[in-house]
């Protein structure tokens, strides 16, 4: 009778003392909770062969292979109940139980093929988990073909079937079975950003015997081996991730690096060497829902054939017979909040959704292909007439922002806050949070979407089919790319208008050219504008450089209206902090019954204007009766500016040299075909 793993672990470690002796510090080593839920740090030094091994190909060729018969210690046993694989005992373990079982031949660490000799090793070690650290993720020996075993009840992310980041998973009852999931799974992470342009993607895999007799297999996509904070020196850490630390176990060799360690630490670290959990992993192109309106007497008409079909809750869907079938909603709200706010009908292809909402109205998604809603984004964000390197540049934006924000839904996106300790500054800002019952709304809150009502040209459809699937990626994640009508001469950096981050591809860059002369965006070009700007963008025409008078008498009741503060009669308004474009971050209100600090750039917008200011890029004059705000640009100028990037389409630039003048070090990468 073949001896149990444990038992064989007994008997080598009767012959081994150094494996005797790690095994036999495991019983002091350091451990506490830490990270996302579950989750916990061990401190081991006797890992610190394996976190700190160089991988790179001159290393290893340098080192003999440790995993190969011959270079073994003469006191490793190698058990062969496996027919292409011996099991060995690890000598530096991570817990009570800790194997390797390596091929018997010398062979590069590649899973392909080799899915189904997992699940059979996994079948045979019931109560373990067999893992494959990928030669770019966490493999100590990419030389040599090779997986590892230890309890499965011994990693928390594993037992609990939750991972806090993406993550592929399925079931398989035979080997075969296993090859096919495993091969169909690795194209989809191909797909990932950031993954290598040609053999094996970048994964951790681990995969468990079932009680059903089938065998579960959980594939963790990486797009990083370690965080960029990886080594030994000042405010670095020995931390190198791989399958036993994304299964909810951390392991670092040192004891000052498991003193720091925490929980914002830990997740900053899964963060930095895993995908968001909402990664499009693209075999194809997605699917959107987008919210059009609500209200209590939507009324819609169909042109075309349509089935109609009730779902739970009150639902209604009309799926279209033909890609040729629309339908027109009537009153849908454009430009919400802005001075060109309307109603106008407006008609779509694609599905209709009409939901009951808690308010009693009726919420009317529309559910299209992401590239057919591209087509009218391009369109309805611009005239259809724009150049080609702008409409093709305008679409890998549009689409990168759409993905980056689905990747990243269900974070707090929405922030209207008091700053601790000072009740009289408030700080806003406005993103894409609040929706829920949908992916993305079809006005300027996210990306203005109006059907087919602008219509779409040959050039629109030629701008997106030409960069299908084409997104902006930075460090292996898509790029949330912005974008503005005009920056007035410089973009702005992303923490001036939204969060407090910080993203290289969006840092301020002066709007000319390399070698210097005027401005991009500033061009009184009505060839070129009216490419830009649809009827309504223009009828104010003052985007580059605008000037507005705040009545002193109205001012109290207007600053009332918008911000719910009763200020009395304004005696300033005081910049006190600007971004690197200009636009003022933090605007000191000062009142005679209150003074009020006022932050970010939207805030400051919407809190000065009946709709919204064109910017926060404002100086303030003291005038008889009132102020003078002399100001740069249209919008917060984050991103690319509209106006600029047409100028440079005009002048002959492509698209690829408008998207690397306004997103630093990005790079264009095919998402999906």
């Amino acid at each position: 009778m073949t001896a149990t793993p444990a038992s064989f672990l007994a008997g080598q470690l009767r012959q081994w003392p150094m494996a005797e002796a790690n095994f036999k510090a495991l019983e002091s080593v350091a451990v506490r909770r830490c990270g996302p839920a579950g989750m916990r740090v061990q401190f081991n030094p006797a890992r610190a062969v394996s976190t700190g091994a160089r991988v790179d190909a001159a290393s290893i060729k340098a080192r003999p292979c440790f995993l190969c018969a011959a270079n073994r210690p003469q006191e490793q046993i190698a058990d062969s109940r496996f027919a292409v694989y011996e099991l060995l005992v690890n000598p530096f373990p991570i817990f009570r139980e800790h194997f390797t079982i390596a091929a018997r031949e010398h062979t590069p660490q590649l899973i392909a093929g080799r899915a189904g000799h997992m699940s059979e090793i996994a079948g045979r070690m019931p109560g373990y988990a067999v893992f494959y650290n990928g030669a770019r993720c966490g493999a100590s020996a990419p030389d040599h073909f090779h997986f590892q075993a230890v309890p499965a009840d011994a990693l928390p992310f594993l037992a609990a079937r939750s991972f806090p980041f993406k993550v592929f998973t399925f079931s398989v009852s035979s080997g075969a079975d296993a090859d096919t999931a495993m091969s169909k799974v690795l194209d989809a992470v191909r797909r990932l950003p950031g993954q290598p342009a040609c053999g094996e993607p970048m994964v951790n895999i681990l995969a468990v015997a079932a009680c059903s007799g089938t065998v579960e297999f959980t594939v963790i996509p990486r797009r990083a081996h370690r965080p960029d904070f990886y080594g030994t020196g000042t405010g670095q850490m020995l931390v190198s991730p791989a399958s036993v630390d994304l299964a909810g176990v951390m392991i670092v060799p040192r004891e000052e690096d498991f003193g720091r360690l925490d929980d914002a630490l830990a997740s900053r670290i899964l963060e930095q060497v895993c995908y968001p959990a909402d990664a499009a992993a693209l075999a194809g192109e997605p699917v959107l829902r987008v919210g059009i309106m609500e209200g209590r007497d939507i009324k819609v008409s169909f042109n075309g054939r349509y089935t109609r079909q009730e779902h739970a809750g009150g639902t209604v869907e009309y799926t279209p017979g033909s890609a040729a079938d629309t339908f027109t909603l009537e009153n849908v709200a454009i430009g919400k909040g802005f001075h060109w706010e309307r109603t106008e009908p407006q008609t779509f292809r694609g599905a209709l959704e009409l939901r009951p909402i808690p308010s009693g109205g009726t919420l009317a998604v529309n559910i299209i292909s992401l590239e057919e809603y591209l087509k009218s984004v391009i369109s309805s964000e611009m005239s259809a007439t724009a150049s080609p390197a702008l409409l093709r540049a305008h679409a890998i934006v549009s689409r990168s922002w759409l993905l980056a924000m689905l990747a990243r839904r269900g974070g707090k996106d929405l922030n209207r806050s008091v700053i601790p300790g000072n009740p009289d500054e408030i700080v806003a800002w406005y993103d894409r949070g609040e929706h829920t019952l949908f992916d993305v709304c079809a006005d300027d809150h996210c990306q203005r979407y109006q059907g087919i009502t602008r219509q779409t040209s040959p050039a629109v459809a030629e701008a997106v089919e030409a960069t299908r699937g084409q997104v902006l990626v930075y460090d292996g994640r898509i790029c949330d790319a912005r974008f503005s009508k005009c920056c007035g001469g410089r973009t702005e950096e992303f923490g001036a208008c939204w969060g407090d981050e910080d993203h290289p591809y969006l840092q301020p860059v002066a709007d000319r050219p390399a070698d210097g002369g005027t401005d991009f965006c500033d061009t009184a070009d009505e060839t070129i504008i009216t490419q830009v700007l649809n009827s309504y963008d223009r009828e104010h025409t003052d985007f580059y450089r605008w000037s507005v008078t705040l009545d002193a008498a109205a001012l109290p009741a207007l600053l009332l209206r918008k911000t719910g503060i009763d200020f009395g009669p304004v005696r300033d308004l005081e910049p006190l902090q600007r971004g690197k474009s200009g636009r003022i971050t933090r605007l000191l209100v000062r009142g005679e019954r209150r003074s009020v600090i006022l932050g970010k750039e939207l805030e400051i917008r919407l809190a000065l204007s009946e709709s919204c200011l064109r910017s926060s890029a404002f100086d303030v004059e003291h005038s008889a009766g009132g102020f003078r705000l002399s100001g740069r640009g249209w919008g917060h100028g984050v991103g690319m500016c509209q106006i600029g990037a047409a100028v440079m389409g005009a002048r002959g630039y492509s698209h690829p040299d408008i998207l690397g003048h306004y997103f630093h070090g990005a790079s264009i990468t095919q998402l999906y075909d």
